[in-house]
């Protein structure tokens, strides 16, 4: 990926917005994002960026080994305080190389189930991902009709799903991009070289987002990235309301993410405390460097990739050097794989990115009476969420009908770590309703 000159945005460019809105030059401090030249005029034929072009030649090359991501992706998140499961932003990364192997085109795509079968274990969780995307939307910046632009976007205006999904292994998933979209990322000229090996072992949607900002950074002249902490929660999709304290945010996403990503990405990520800026003792802006590893951390890192990945986490903390290769996921690896039972924080934004799974599939009122517990052991093996409901209606109507809803989107969202759910009631509550009347 080349080198270029450095634009900085401010941070009031990454502020939400719903419509198209005309962005000229901005100087405070805030992120630093790619200079992008202008796209050609409305009336012109589209003209392919050297992203579409650099996608097309590495898609012809290596197919989905390596997935070609624009610099405006790259930097996007999702609006309004909601984000994406890692399964979907996993398959997101599919569908844009897919896209840009063809010059943005609008047209209907078709991607092969078997590409993301590894992050679905069935074709309900891979149909969910999907329709989850087609519910989303993106703030993305960069050029958008000759003008340095912050834009809402829809990602897709359709897809398909099969009726008889489940007895259709071989068939293929069906999406349209809209036309936004495509023409932002038509027109980019800076790119992330994404591993697609990589990419699918990345186990949380903070290291994801860190992965690819410095896949898309680490080879620049100026690999350095300054982001105020408000930008940085955008950009790594925490929740909003989430880990409001920076300490907290820090040792609960970004700390880990880095540790996660310096274990499988080409290049090791820092955040150093020299160059925190802080007003008082709050931390106001963090600078993440990204370097490029030597040939022997690089070995290490390619070894990492090949390993099973029951393990990888004891194995990032140094508590083991080997595993049993028989293993086949997380649970199948032990509890003790699974590392220390969540806390409160953690709970809240689980449960902050389950309510955006569930939406729509679930009744909003029913959610509404519902509130996160704690993640506890489960009888039978592996972790459960358990949910406080206001009273007994709503525990029963929520476990009887639509406890798989739930289970799904738990899975999902935490890569098989957290498969069950339940659902209690008060416990005074609960205690009067058992109680004899008299």
């Amino acid at each position: 990926m080349p080198s270029t000159g450095l634009a900085v945005l401010a941070p009031e460019d990454l502020a939400g917005g719903g419509a198209i809105i005309d962005g000229e030059s901005a100087e405070p401090a805030g992120i630093v994002t790619p200079s992008l030249p202008a796209v050609a005029a409305e009336t012109a034929a589209p003209v392919a960026g050297l992203t579409a072009r650099v996608a097309s030649a590495t898609f012809e090359r290596d197919g989905y080994k390596h997935l070609i991501k624009a610099a405006e992706a790259v930097y996007s998140y999702p609006a309004n305080g909601t984000r994406l499961s890692l399964p979907a932003q996993k398959m997101l990364n599919f569908m844009i190389h897919l896209a840009g192997s063809q010059n943005f085109a609008n047209k209907l795509y078709r991607l092969p189930k078997r590409v993301v079968r590894g992050n679905h274990k069935g074709n309900e969780r891979i149909f969910d991902a999907l329709k989850e995307i087609f519910d989303s939307s993106l703030v993305v910046i960069g050029p958008f009709r000759g003008r340095r632009s912050r834009a809402e976007l829809r990602i897709l205006s359709s897809y398909v799903r099969p009726e008889e999904e489940e007895d259709s292994d071989a068939a293929d998933i069906h999406f349209q991009f809209t036309d936004a979209f495509l023409e932002i990322q038509r027109s980019s000229q800076l790119w992330a070289k994404l591993s697609g090996p990589a990419m699918v072992k990345v186990t949380s949607t903070y290291a994801l987002k860190l992965y690819e900002i410095g896949m898309q950074r680490y080879q620049m002249d100026f690999p350095s990235l300054e982001l105020d902490i408000d930008t940085l929660r955008k950009l790594l999709n925490v929740p909003e309301g989430a880990y409001k304290d920076f300490g907290i945010l820090r040792t609960r996403t970004i700390d880990r993410a880095i540790v996660e990503v310096n274990q499988l990405a080409p290049f090791r990520v820092t955040m150093p405390e020299d160059k925190m800026k802080r007003k008082g003792r709050k931390v106001e802006a963090v600078t993440l460097d990204f370097l490029a590893k030597d040939e022997e951390e690089a070995a290490e890192t390619y070894l990492e990739r090949e390993r099973h990945s029951a393990g990888r986490r004891a194995r990032r903390i140094g508590t083991v050097d080997t595993v049993a290769e028989e293993a086949t996921g997380p649970v199948d690896a032990g509890l003790a794989d699974l590392g220390p039972l969540p806390d409160a924080d953690d709970v809240t934004a689980l449960w902050a990115a389950l309510l955006h799974a569930l939406k729509g599939k679930v009744p909003a009122p029913l959610l509404a009476a519902l509130e996160p517990e704690r993640v506890e052991e489960a009888p039978q093996g592996g972790r459960r969420l358990v949910l406080k409901a206001g009273n007994a209606a709503v525990a029963d109507t929520a476990r009887m009908n639509h406890w798989p809803s739930f289970k799904s989107a738990l899975s999902s969202l935490t890569s098989g770590m957290i498969e069950d759910v339940t659902f209690d009631m008060p416990a005074r509550r609960a205690a009067a309703k058992a109680a004899p009347k008299t």
